[in-house]
């Protein structure tokens, strides 16, 4: 008998609370109720989850489990939401932080799944290792690279709509109140985005006042123009662009008829037999 914390009744609460993709859920739950000898690991799992929520853990993923690792994972990740909660309610997380934080989980799960998202970041998101403070997603125990470890406040730019600037400045405004009065982190006050939103070939296509090139203004790069190198012509950029601005594969692309100045910036680029590049931009008060 499994567990109440990896129970079908208490997986499939979590799932309905947080508006999670119901399909792939019931899925899971039919697999697992086809393999009980595997109730252990998952309980094993969702205690390792349990264990990291607002540490500097990374818990590892089993590797054995085939196709079937994307059903396991989900299971353990919405079984470990009551604990995250639990944790947002003992260091007085804001009731809209706590919901807007989770709801990345279902999100990600709706838009792309657990493989192409990504099941560390999704990992992050219930560990208590980013939070959405309004228009920007902030994980609080980033680093600058080439600095040797110095610490930043990592940025990340959901997609919940248009960049707008006066929403961004919020959102800065209130990371550093934020990380102070939830972990005590008060000396922190650098900020670090690694992205695609970073490449400056964007300002070749974009208008200046565009909200994209506003928020890459804001940020000082930090590395070189060899960053992010394609390798078998594909570079880490191009992927992504095709991922967040497409919602497509990267070989996809060609067929798409562009519905946005970004979409047509992204495919003329490529088209031309340029790439794109995730660059890193730091933001020093």
């Amino acid at each position: 008998m499994a567990s109440a914390i990896v129970a079908a009744e208490a997986i499939t609460a979590t799932a309905r609370e947080l508006a999670a993709p119901a399909a792939q859920v019931d899925d899971a739950l039919a697999w697992l109720a086809a393999r009980p000898g595997l109730e252990p690991a998952l309980e094993h799992q969702v205690a390792r989850l349990v264990a990291a929520i607002g540490t500097l853990a990374v818990p590892d993923w089993p590797d054995d489990l085939g196709d079937d690792a994307e059903r396991f994972q989900l299971l353990a990740l919405l079984a470990a939401v009551p604990a995250t909660r639990a944790w947002y309610s003992a260091h007085a997380v804001p009731p809209d932080v706590a919901r807007d934080s989770l709801g990345d989980l279902p999100e990600k799960l709706r838009n792309y799944g657990i493989a192409a998202t990504g099941v560390d970041w999704l990992t992050m998101i219930v560990t208590a290792r980013v939070f959405v403070l309004g228009r920007l997603q902030f994980e609080p125990r980033a680093t600058v690279p080439g600095t040797g470890g110095e610490h930043a406040l990592g940025v990340h730019v959901p997609e919940l709509g248009p960049l707008d600037e006066a929403a961004c400045d919020a959102s800065f405004a209130r990371a550093s109140a934020f990380f102070a009065s939830v972990l005590g982190d008060t000396t922190t006050r650098t900020f670090v985005c690694e992205s695609w939103l970073m490449d400056d070939q964007l300002a070749q296509y974009l208008p200046a006042d565009s909200n994209i090139l506003r928020f890459q203004r804001r940020f000082e790069l930090v590395d070189t123009p060899e960053t992010d190198a394609p390798r078998e012509n594909i570079t880490h950029g191009d992927t992504a662009v095709a991922k967040f601005v497409f919602r497509r594969p990267l070989g996809e692309l060609p067929t798409i008829t562009p519905a946005s100045r970004l979409q047509r910036a992204v495919l003329d680029h490529l088209a031309a037999g340029g790439h794109w590049r995730e660059r890193t931009g730091v933001i020093r008060f």
